[in-house]
């Protein structure tokens, strides 16, 4: 089953093993797959490469730092956002260099309410799949 999961802290992946099966790549966290990621988030740092077609940002949810990555096709989506900007992050389970990363699918603007409520929400979440 292809599992999104929203409003859950990046330190789940952090502490998950990432494999892959016929699905895509995935976490597994306690027995639950994790192919999709919905993080809100600080970014920390960001870099577009004209040249090379593709470009990053580091997303700081305030529990860890996860690599999202991303190629041409999504620059448009990065014209109103830059480092130090909340942001809501949507993405698929990737490995690089043997770290676990995500694939943007889509970014936005989100607010600080959002974000504290998304906080307080993941810490019961991962409460929840800690048990």
């Amino acid at each position: 089953m292809n599992y999104t999961f929203f409003m859950l802290p990046l330190s789940i992946v952090d502490k998950a093993e990432h494999a892959s099966d016929g699905d895509g790549n995935f976490v597994n966290f306690k027995g639950t797959k994790i192919y999709r990621l919905r993080v809100i988030g600080t970014i920390a740092a960001m870099e577009i490469n004209e040249e090379s077609g593709s470009g990053y940002i580091i997303l700081d949810d305030t529990f860890s730092t996860i690599l999202v990555h991303f190629q041409r096709p999504m620059f448009g989506l990065f014209k109103e956002v830059n480092k130090g900007t909340i942001v809501e992050v949507l993405g698929t389970i990737d490995v690089y260099n043997e770290s676990t990363t995500l694939e943007l699918n889509n970014i936005k603007k989100t607010s600080l309410e959002r974000y504290a409520y998304n906080q307080l929400e993941s810490i019961k979440n991962e409460a929840e799949l800690s048990k």
